[in-house]
């Protein structure tokens, strides 16, 4: 489903666009914090006409119809239900685990790919140097335009080394590697007091997501003792968590970053409090930064953010006025802070996971389409005149092994183009910013849960059902031929309980089988178009939702899926077709 608000792009997109990134911070003229927000909501000259419209968009073109300029924005999201944090957390265990980190050692110890040449990337790079000075301050100031850069980098890096040493101590048992990691977080604990300047709630939020996974490894794997590990602990909840844990009305990587560091803090400090509170804000966040046709015409927005109206959402979305899945907050921006979103987003699912609270029914629908829609472009596909003006800013950077791992690897869910682009760039190193070794961590590893357990999250995301479908004179649904080619015919055939028959209801609404997904030929939305076998792409010509009476509703063309002629003879063909309940549109799912 694509959703396209008519406006006035080109004004729009001059007024609110944002000059490139320099040293990956926000570029801005320096503002008061409490107006930085204001400044970042630019609305069209009185007078101008906004027009909306919904567009239901095939594979050739779109469907506009006008409704009144005054069209309201869609409510802001409210907070999605969540259980409470775990009594208690498991430790090491913000974004990578005892178990997790285990199997990583066995893959790296037999010298297996794409482990080992990862670990020897890790362990080259400057941020694994066994005489690393450490360049602490008391205040780090971090302005736009990387102006002034009174410490930024350097806390990062030294933040990045800490992780780094603490990885390459439980791989390699050189304590050489623990004591370096101590040597660092000790010389920013006794030092630090603040930050400041426009960048700092981000520039908090980068380094505070790296520190406590460092923290984690060498507090709960180190026997050799780390005697300033509560003076590490009191500078994480004094100077730390205070600047994050309100989160931002910046753009959207920003708060996701903020709460992501959050988590990890308050993971690390036992805080269950602090811990349910950045979820809780961070639950809110994701459906504001990731589209789904689900949202309706327009994005979602977070309670508190002063979005109210269709122009000023339009013009936080960079000025992007047609909405389609796994668009986010900042594609028309560019795709490095995006990056930065979708990782952060994978992270906080990850640690969450880990802790053994399942945030995926939540954010797992979103986070498969934004990592599908942006690794398409990011592999070379043109984009359309109408995604940000026809141009794109490439650069999502090393930040899909983790959503890919838990997606894809752990979940069965067929990812297609975040497959190609993530296996294409291994092994995945370093963002220098709050992103490192994710290859190493996260790739193929089935053991993220503590104690190496293999199974799926306990809640699976929507539909989570594998097995036959069932339809018109009990037969089943099946692909002819057992074919996984591209086009293969969709039929109804007898139940005979092969492979061709055995259909996953995956997230976000797709049917798979032999590794493909069952998708309206064309995109087409006439009655009588065929279904068939096709790539996953994401799109809503694979997407089927339950209607009334066991009817599976293509929402794209509004038909369901039909047993043609009413038949119910081997071989009889789908199709979509004007829903009536009739026998032959009814199915029985796979239970979940």
């Amino acid at each position: 489903m694509v959703h396209t608000i008519l406006t006035l792009p080109h004004i729009f997109r001059a007024a609110v666009k944002e000059p490139p990134m320099q040293h990956f911070l926000r570029i801005s003229r320096p503002t008061p914090r409490r107006n930085r927000f204001r400044h970042m909501l630019p609305l069209i000259a009185a007078g101008a006409v906004l027009t909306t419209a919904a567009a239901l968009v095939t594979g050739t073109g779109a469907a506009t119809a006008a409704i009144p300029a005054a069209a309201p924005a869609p409510a802001a999201a409210a907070a999605p239900a969540v259980a409470a944090a775990p009594t208690a957390f498991v430790h090491p265990g913000v974004l990578v685990s005892r178990s997790q980190l285990d199997y990583v050692r066995g893959k790296v110890q037999a010298g297996a790919a794409p482990w080992a040449a990862a670990y020897t990337q890790m362990t080259s790079s400057s941020y694994a140097s066994l005489s690393r000075t450490p360049k602490p301050r008391a205040t780090v100031e971090c302005g736009p335009y990387s102006n002034p850069n009174n410490g930024c980098t350097d806390e990062r890096e030294d933040a990045i080394a800490a992780y780094t040493d603490a990885l390459a101590w439980y791989i390699s048992g050189n304590s050489a590697y623990a004591q370096e990691s101590i040597r660092l977080m000790d010389a920013w604990s006794s030092t630090i007091t603040g930050h400041t300047n426009s960048n700092a709630p981000l520039q908090t939020g980068w380094a505070g997501s790296v520190w406590p996974r460092a923290a984690e490894i060498i507090k709960y794997t180190y026997t050799g003792g780390w005697p300033n590990s509560g003076r590490f602990a009191t500078m994480l909840r004094n100077v730390y968590l205070p600047e994050v844990i309100n989160g931002s009305n910046s753009n959207g990587n920003w708060e996701l970053t903020m709460m992501e560091a959050a988590v990890g803090i308050s993971v690390f400090l036992d805080d269950t409090a602090s811990y349910d509170r950045a979820v809780a804000r961070y639950l809110n966040r994701v459906p504001a930064y990731v589209y789904l046709s689900s949202d309706g015409s327009l994005p979602k927005t977070v309670p508190g953010s002063g979005l109210t109206t269709a122009s000023q959402i339009i013009g936080y979305w960079q000025g992007q006025s047609t909405f389609v899945d796994g668009l986010t907050q900042e594609t028309c921006r560019d795709f490095t802070h995006t990056g930065y979103g979708i990782a952060s987003i994978s992270d906080v699912a990850e640690t969450a996971y880990i802790q053994g609270q399942d945030l995926y029914p939540q954010v797992g629908a979103r986070l498969q389409q934004a990592l599908g829609f942006q690794s398409k472009y990011e592999l070379g596909t043109a984009p359309p005149s109408w995604l940000c003006g026809g141009t794109l800013t490439l650069g999502l950077g090393p930040v899909t092994e983790v959503g890919f791992n838990a997606l894809h690897n752990r979940m069965g869910i067929a990812m297609t183009n975040t497959q190609t682009l993530t296996e294409s760039r291994r092994p995945a190193g370093s963002n220098n910013l709050f992103v490192a070794w994710e290859t190493l961590t996260n790739a193929d590893n089935p053991d993220v849960a503590p104690g190496g357990s293999t199974t799926p999250p306990t809640t699976p995301p929507p539909g989570g059902g594998a097995g036959p479908i069932t339809g018109i004179g009990g037969k089943c649904v099946d692909i002819a031929g057992a074919s996984s080619a591209n086009g293969a015919a969709v039929q109804l055939y007898d139940c005979n309980g092969t492979a061709a028959q055995s259909w996953t209801v995956a997230s976000g609404g797709a049917l798979q089988a032999l590794g493909k997904c069952m998708d309206v030929a064309a995109a087409g939305t006439a009655n009588g178009t065929v279904v068939q076998l096709y790539d996953c792409n994401g799109t809503e010509s694979q997407v089927w939702q339950p209607g009334s009476g066991g009817t599976l509703v293509n929402p794209q063309s509004g038909k369901c899926l039909d047993a043609t002629g009413n038949s119910s003879a081997n071989g009889t063909r789908l199709q979509i077709w004007t829903c009536a309940g009739s026998a032959n549109q009814l199915w029985s799912l796979p239970s979940a």
